[in-house]
């Protein structure tokens, strides 16, 4: 087992983590750790791919981080409105 091989694993683990917590809890789809979750552990499994390549894996990882990255956003958006409603 290589260390790109415990990043996958890592990346993995906190995809089914967000994947786990949004079954049990539905409204933590609307939070920033859930997409910041998904998105690391996009990326993680990204990088495991430099050593194993994989098309297909590849590809869905994209998707899912491009996903994730969009979940971000909006996140960040609600914050940033919620604080200017605030500060004015």
């Amino acid at each position: 087992m290589t260390v790109l091989d415990l990043v996958g694993l890592l990346g993995i683990s906190f995809s089914l983590y967000s994947y786990a917590r949004l079954q049990w809890h539905r409204d933590y789809a609307k939070t920033l750790p859930y997409s910041l979750l998904n998105l690391t552990g996009s990326l993680l499994l990204g990088l495991s791919l430099i050593e194993h390549w994989n098309l297909a894996s590849f590809v869905s990882n994209t998707a899912w981080g491009l996903i994730s990255a969009y979940g971000v956003y909006r996140c960040m958006k609600y914050i940033w409105r919620a604080r200017a409603r605030t500060n004015t």
